[in-house]
């Protein structure tokens, strides 16, 4: 049977979906994540703030956590997990390739400001291929609706859809929290490299919100 594959997101690089049974995991480095498979030790490493940015934290109360993500094009509709980071410093993602997770240190549904990020596994040894294996089929233009915990929904229309060598993958980009509101979708692709266990890119999916 076909291995489990991951998504590690690590700063500064894309992190590359490997074979193993583990959680998903996406980057973070200092600690602070980042989608990235392998950073080099001398790399600079961005830094992404943590500070929790879930519902009910006194710190972070307009921030809306997003729970659904619908994309009709594609057929995918997801649940989405509030996720922090694991013990290697890196974004968890569901153990699922089913449910996708929403990196709750950032913006959430309907914020100012910055990007959204949601990420999760393009395959799993029990689910098989997930949902988020289709992101590269994504047209430009086309919608995206997320459903927030306070039961609003903000649609997004794609504006690029990009496939990124993990040693290249913006991480800093990725995880930004300034800049013009924004979505941000994340999984593995291209090609797997069996030797690593670990896909060599990643689809990197940027929408925004409609009307902006």
């Amino acid at each position: 049977m076909r291995s489990a594959l991951i998504l590690v997101l690590t700063l500064p690089l894309l992190a590359g979906c490997a074979a193993a049974g583990a959680p998903v995991a996406s980057a973070a480095p200092d600690p602070s994540p980042s989608p990235s498979a392998s950073a080099s030790p001398s790399a600079a490493v961005p830094e992404i703030v943590t500070k929790d940015a879930s519902i009910g934290n006194a710190q972070s109360a307009a921030t809306v956590a997003p729970v659904r993500l619908s994309i009709p094009q594609l057929n995918i509709d997801m649940r989405i997990d509030a996720m922090g980071l694991d013990g290697d410093g890196a974004m968890a993602l569901p153990d699922n390739a089913l449910d996708a997770g929403w990196y709750k240190f950032g913006p959430g549904v309907a914020n100012d400001a910055g990007a959204t990020v949601i990420a999760a596994h393009v395959d799993s040894r029990h689910d098989g291929i997930g949902p988020f294996s289709r992101l590269k089929d994504a047209s430009l233009g086309s919608t995206i609706s997320v459903a927030g915990t306070d039961g609003s929904t903000v649609d997004y229309v794609v504006t690029e859809v990009r496939s990124v060598g993990k040693i290249d993958a913006p991480m800093a980009e990725v995880f930004d929290r300034a800049g013009d509101p924004r979505l941000t979708l994340v999984t593995c692709g291209g090609d797997f490299d069996s030797s690593t266990g670990h896909y060599v890119d990643n689809i990197i999916l940027t929408a925004i919100p409609v009307g902006k």
